[in-house]
């Protein structure tokens, strides 16, 4: 059965083929036709309310939440926190630890080489703030997170690791809850973080199984709506860390020279005025999953094109000289794959898909320590989804070959 008649999208525009999901995916009906019917007859401020559509917002917004925690095997929807993106998440926690003093002077972060740099950047200026040290795992031939290297760097200095589920470049998925073991056995206090913006839209992230201590993931990249990113911790944390921004419902109350801060979950991290249209988003894009028969229809629809993309891939290779940062194994993995044509820029490549109605992403995907790592300055980048088929990969290769003959 193809899912591509649910995504109007494909239907407005002949001949697309949508191959840059990794990047941001396309929305179903049911997401679009309920966020029109919500703004249309519910919308609403919530919170401090006395009226009935404010409490149909409310309710909408709690919703959202509650299936979020459904879907991350989370007890309390209350470690649920919404905030702009997973940037902004990562930011916010970063610093909100910071100002709780549970990252000081000289304390050490562990990355994985392959990060995205919304899980380096904010590291990165808390190195400048206050003289953290940031080091980072690497992988090995198989793209898999290198274990050893982890246990290596495992010293009395690190306090976090904050690592991706899966390589928006390489498409692996790590082996996190192996990872879990080798901290845990090595120092019990050592806060974990996941980073599920690559993992979510593609099969169960459940935080039980992974035992980390918080996650985020973004929301755009799962068919809702763009800038609504969400984060879980355990409630513990939550409870100890101090926001390092507030006001609006985060605050109990404003004097002229002190202020009370709410200090209950989730209202104390969720400044302003919340956006209830993207949580409407996320709770309909995450009811379409359970109505397509939820994740293991996705992982069939996704194991399929993968295997018939590597074949296609591999018999592409034997024809011409082209560099992939991604493993030749069919499992383990997402439909993500990187790829440089040494002698044409990777600019010029998506350009001359795009002239043919195929969409794909090229520079460096937001991940340029890895990219320096392997010697490549930009790639292309293919990346499927649910609403992709064989015949979308077929017309990829297709004119990938004409680009390589025309632009050599």
């Amino acid at each position: 059965m193809s899912l591509k008649n649910d995504f109007p999208i494909l239907k407005n525009n002949n001949n697309l083929v949508y191959l840059d999901s990794t990047a941001s995916s396309q929305k179903p009906y049911y997401v679009i036709d309920w966020i029109k019917n919500y703004l249309e007859n519910d919308y609403s401020n919530i919170h401090r309310w006395a009226y009935s559509l404010a409490e149909k917002s409310e309710n909408f917004y709690e919703e959202s939440k509650k299936k979020v925690a459904e879907f991350i095997a989370c007890d309390n929807w209350r470690e649920i926190i919404y905030t702009y993106n997973a940037n902004y998440a990562l930011n916010f926690i970063a610093w909100s630890l910071r100002k709780s003093d549970m990252l000081k002077k000289w304390d050490k972060v562990l990355l994985s080489i392959v990060e995205h740099h919304s899980n380096i950047v904010p590291w990165l200026i808390l190195k400048d703030e206050i003289w953290i040290e940031i080091e980072y795992i690497n992988i090995d031939k198989d793209y898999n997170l290198d274990l050893e290297d982890l246990k290596n760097k495992l010293d009395e200095k690190v306090k976090i690791v904050s690592i991706t589920q899966v390589s928006n470049v390489t498409g692996q998925i790590f082996d996190l809850e192996e990872v879990w073991k080798i901290i845990k056995s090595f120092n019990h206090n050592v806060l974990f973080i996941v980073d599920a913006s690559q993992s979510f839209p593609h099969f169960k992230v459940d935080i039980k199984k992974l035992n980390c201590d918080m996650m985020f993931f973004t929301a755009h990249k799962v068919m809702a709506d763009s800038w609504l990113g969400v984060w879980w911790a355990k409630k513990e944390l939550l409870e100890t860390m101090k926001p390092i921004f507030s006001g609006g419902w985060a605050i109990s109350w404003v004097k002229k020279l002190e202020y009370k801060e709410n200090n209950s979950l989730p209202e104390k991290f969720e400044l302003g005025t919340p956006n209830v249209t993207w949580a409407v988003s996320l709770l309909k894009a995450l009811e379409y999953i359970e109505q397509i028969w939820g994740y293991r229809k996705i992982e069939e629809i996704e194991k399929e094109l993968v295997a018939y993309t590597i074949k296609k891939w591999k018999e592409f290779i034997k024809k011409y000289e082209v560099k992939i940062l991604w493993s030749l194994e069919k499992d383990n993995r997402v439909g993500v794959f990187s790829f440089v044509i040494p002698w044409i820029h990777s600019h010029d490549i998506a350009d001359f898909l795009a002239e043919e109605w195929i969409c794909i992403r090229a520079w460096q995907h937001c991940a340029e320590p890895f990219l320096e790592s392997k010697s490549c300055t930009h790639t292309c980048r293919m990346s499927l989804y649910i609403y992709n088929d064989k015949s979308d990969i077929d017309r990829f290769f297709e004119v990938l070959e004409k680009a390589i003959n025309d632009l050599k």
